[in-house]
């Protein structure tokens, strides 16, 4: 056979090898639109599907031609058991033997093998524990005598990092979604905001997981910087967030949650800009007394502001301000929880908080920032471009300084401070492609499994805060995890 039919047959998908056998291509390399579409079908089965159904999924689909490990990543958190693609060494056969016919490149099999060595373990970490003997009678009204937050930073489409880092504390020291219902002041930034305010709604975890997941290219349009910068891509996702917002949040209000609520934006509306929070509580009075009507809001509005990131979304307009994200005040929002702590003290309405928890949206791995000396002009460009990166990432970037200066500030009242944020997340805010975005959610799995030890820490605060004193005077079970 010639090599220009041999040619042919390989664009084709196929090509022939000594034995006759066709051999299929990667995965990975199928076109965008056919991985989008394999995606879309699974998540569309698992939003309806029983955990067992999906661990069925899970053995059906390493054997098909052309899935990738992506499809496992998302079964396997969504609730999926990996047990039978592990026993007996069922997994690695397949592999084997995919990675024989070519539907399997050397890359993509080192992140199955990757998958098949820790998808056990990661599961058994988050479901095979005993479940506390604690219950929340009351959803969202916590335990008297005190408060215990939950501040949720912003990070655009890596709000998916929270919501994966409170569905694996969830079910690893609850046996369920039910971890929400144990705070009673949520606290959030930018897609931080979305996050609370969804869960004040009443959402479960793994309805905000989908919610996530549905609207990220409802909202963000696939373009590069400099379109968004010159053209018109801007204004389409401000009419696309403002479509999701009113979907998601039609008639819900600040003074309708039975919560507090605390969402910051930036008023641009003078210089310099100032801080302004939209929040359902007065400091000089009780918790859940009636505030006046304009002082409310509803949650469509709130989130609106505190995600209007500047070169991805216009200000929003409010009472007269113009409002953009609440990341250029706090990404992290603890520093705004202390300033609203304060305030009640300034009015003698003095509050105590049991804990202080907060979920991040991950991190990049810590590395050397090289900046070098202004000697040329192309050394001068590429400062400049450092410190455009620079300037990002403390908008929409973790703060370090402000989680360090919250948890100083902890330790010295004595007040337990607890902090998830994977380490090894370097994603766009506006990332919408399903295969980076389900290796962030592996490297969240990952993180989490080999620090359960912080999430262990918060089933500790909550076992001391629930549970009755005669169910903490028992012997602890040498398989529970505290």
């Amino acid at each position: 056979m010639s090599d220009w039919i041999k040619a042919l047959l390989r664009s084709c998908c196929l090509t022939i090898t000594g034995g006759g056998m066709p051999v299929q291509r990667c995965g990975h390399q199928l076109t965008s639109k056919k991985k989008m579409e394999r995606i879309d079908s699974l998540v569309t089965f698992a939003k309806t599907a029983t955990p067992a159904a999906m661990s069925q999924k899970m053995f059906d689909v390493v054997s098909i031609p052309q899935s990738t490990v992506h499809e496992l990543i998302l079964l396997l958190t969504l609730g999926g058991d990996p047990a039978q693609l592990i026993e007996d060494g069922y997994g690695e056969r397949v592999l084997a033997e995919r990675v024989e016919s070519g539907s399997v490149c050397a890359e993509c099999e080192q992140k199955f093998d990757a998958f098949l060595k820790y998808a056990g373990p990661i599961y058994e970490e988050m479901w095979d524990q005993t479940p506390l003997k604690i219950s929340c009678n009351t959803p969202g009204r916590g335990v008297p005598g005190g408060v215990l937050p939950l501040c949720l930073d912003g990070g655009g489409m890596r709000g998916l990092v929270s919501v994966v880092c409170l569905l694996f504390s969830s079910r690893r020291l609850l046996g369920d979604e039910s971890l929400p219902d144990y705070f009673d002041w949520l606290i959030g930034t930018s897609t931080g905001s979305m996050l609370a305010l969804s869960l004040s709604q009443g959402k479960s975890l793994k309805e905000c997981f989908f919610q996530y997941w549905d609207m990220k290219r409802k909202i963000f349009l696939d373009g590069s910087t400099m379109a968004r910068l010159f053209g018109n891509q801007v204004t389409e996702q401000t009419r696309n967030i403002e479509t999701i917002l009113k979907e998601c949040f039609p008639t819900e209000t600040f003074h309708g949650s039975s919560r507090r609520l605390t969402v910051p934006a930036f008023d641009i509306t003078t210089s310099p800009g100032r801080l302004f929070t939209f929040r359902n509580y007065a400091f000089d009075r009780p918790f859940g007394s009636q505030l006046p009507a304009e002082q409310d809001a509803f949650f469509r509005e709130a989130a609106r502001a505190s995600s209007a990131a500047p070169t991805y979304f216009e200000p929003f307009h409010y009472n007269g301000r113009k409002l953009v994200d609440g990341s250029f005040v706090a990404n992290s929002p603890l520093n705004i929880l202390w300033k609203e702590y304060d305030n009640f003290f300034k009015f003698d309405n003095k509050i105590r908080f049991h804990g202080v928890i907060s979920i991040g949206t991950g991190e990049p791995q810590l590395t050397e920032r090289k900046i070098k000396e202004l000697t040329t002009f192309k050394r001068k460009a590429i400062n400049i471009a450092t410190v455009g990166t620079l300037i990002l990432e403390q908008c929409v970037g973790q703060d370090q300084c402000i989680v360090e200066a919250a948890s100083d500030r902890c330790g010295a009242q004595g007040i337990p401070f607890i902090r998830l944020s994977p380490v090894g997340i370097n994603v766009r805010i506006d990332q919408i492609d399903d295969g980076k975005l389900l290796d962030m959610i592996w490297k969240t799995l990952f993180w989490l499994y080999e620090n359960v030890n912080q999430v262990d820490k918060l089933g500790e605060l909550l076992f001391k805060l629930h549970s009755d004193p005669a169910e903490r005077g028992r012997q602890r079970r040498s398989n529970t995890i505290l």
